[in-house]
């Protein structure tokens, strides 16, 4: 019984964290990144596309590879102190790899910036 709560909930409370950010970050992301390719369109789409494959590339792939348990469970609190241990990581690693993405984007926006005032 201790196992089918851990999946339900380590599962559940990924899934719902990957969907909202992933609309979040797409509707967010598509703005600014429209902005760093000196209003580009189709390259902010395609970049927009690519940031969003990786994104669920990588937390599926962090979900599924911290999905398995080491030890037993023995009582609700261990499955809850896996649960948010795990879902913790799992945030982690998201923000990470948005600050890293962030900065990129800030180099995007200063070397476009930089392109468009030596046009001039």
């Amino acid at each position: 019984m201790l196992l089918e709560i851990y999946y339900s909930a380590y599962l559940g409370a990924c899934a719902l964290i990957i969907a909202l950010l992933g609309f979040l970050l797409h509707r967010s992301g598509a703005v600014l990144l429209l902005e760093a390719f000196g209003g580009n369109r189709t390259l902010a789409r395609a970049v927009t596309q690519l940031l969003d494959i990786g994104f669920y590339l990588v937390s599926l792939g962090y979900v599924g590879l911290s999905c398995v348990l080491d030890g037993a469970m023995m009582d609700y609190e261990v499955v809850a102190k896996i649960v948010v241990g795990k879902t913790g990581g799992l945030l982690l690693l998201l923000g990470v790899a948005h600050v890293f993405n962030m900065l990129l984007l800030a180099m995007f926006r200063q070397r476009s910036a930089r392109i468009g005032a030596g046009a001039q």
